[in-house]
């Protein structure tokens, strides 16, 4: 058993655990089931032997929540060579023969044998900045008084 697994069951009460399992192989249900139906609220709390109010509150429990996350991980986990037999049967090219490029892309990404390239270029020193000599600059400054004396028209 794992260490986090550990941490996070010795924060719930046994009952709380077994209840966290239904939950997550509830959710599973549609999916792994022959029938596909998923239980209720009221049935899942029943089963557990408990009100439907309480199966609410350990719901919206930090702790509680947290658990199912690392039991739905784990199913996710369980199901990762379906993944990747459908990844390749779509590479092959499936019921109509054409292999898709979106599921060559992500094998490709998935060992690393594509990834993004972003390329940042500096343009601020492509632009050759001409340097004013003095009498440039003295002659704008004469500019700038004349306009604030007035003397400028514009």
């Amino acid at each position: 058993m794992s260490r986090q697994r550990k941490v996070l069951e010795a924060q719930l009460a046994p009952q709380q655990q077994r209840a966290a399992q239904l939950i997550v192989n509830n959710e599973w249900a549609e999916l792994l089931n022959e029938d596909g139906k998923k239980k209720t609220a009221q049935e899942l709390a029943d089963e557990i032997g408990i009100a439907r109010s309480t199966f609410f509150e350990w719901k919206a429990q930090e702790a509680f929540a947290a658990y199912v996350n690392y039991l739905t991980e784990r199913q996710l986990d369980a199901m990762r060579s379906e993944v990747y037999v459908q990844l390749m049967r779509a590479i092959r090219g499936g019921a109509n023969g054409i292999p898709s490029v979106k599921a060559l892309d992500l094998y490709m990404r998935r060992y690393g044998l594509l990834t993004d390239r972003t390329v940042v270029e500096d343009t601020r020193n492509v632009i050759e900045e001409r340097r004013k000599t003095d009498d440039e600059i003295r002659n704008e400054i004469a500019e700038l008084d004349d306009m604030l004396n007035g003397k400028h028209a514009g």
